[in-house]
């Protein structure tokens, strides 16, 4: 009898003591409306803003959202500063800066605003393909960062009022 009650603990405790327990659960939030995205840039042939409303409407859209009056207004710029040039003048480097303004809209009006910033860099040197390659790479980057976390700050709103869809 003894045997049966300790070898009913060890089976209890063994499968409740799993050493594997994730960190984080991967769940996917989304505004219970669905949420009109508008994405301004100054830029004429920008991919950019296709993107960042892409990655937008998939963090904060699904499927079995419902129409609304939700409105998300977003309008960046991107600048591109030189930092410094090698002693050797064979290439230098240049930062990208890309601003990131947001309002965010109701049936009511605004629910809340802010601005967002993100930098980064890439070398620059003779090879002109290069430098066009390193330049977009590094602003899709950017706008990937700064569209996820645009998306994470709309979803943890805690708005003053009650929202109105």
């Amino acid at each position: 009898m003894k045997i049966k009650i300790l070898f009913t603990i060890f089976v209890v405790y063994f499968f409740s003591s799993c050493a594997y327990k994730p960190l984080y659960k991967r769940t996917n939030l989304y505004y219970p409306h669905k949420v009109k995205i508008v994405i301004k840039s100054k830029e004429k042939y920008e991919n950019n803003a296709s993107t960042m409303k892409l990655l937008l409407d998939k963090k904060l859209n699904s499927k079995s959202s419902k129409d609304s009056n939700l409105k998300l207004v977003v309008s960046f710029d991107r600048v591109v500063y030189s930092m410094g040039i090698k002693k050797d003048l064979s290439s230098d480097a240049r930062m990208i800066a890309i601003d990131a303004n947001y309002v965010f809209f109701d049936k009511k009006g605004k629910l809340t605003s802010g601005s967002l910033r993100n930098t980064g860099s890439f070398n620059y040197t003779n090879n002109n393909y290069a430098n066009i390659v390193s330049l977009e790479d590094t602003s899709k980057k950017l706008v990937r960062s700064l569209s996820n976390d645009l998306a994470d700050l709309i979803l943890a709103l805690s708005a003053k009022r009650k929202v109105n869809p």
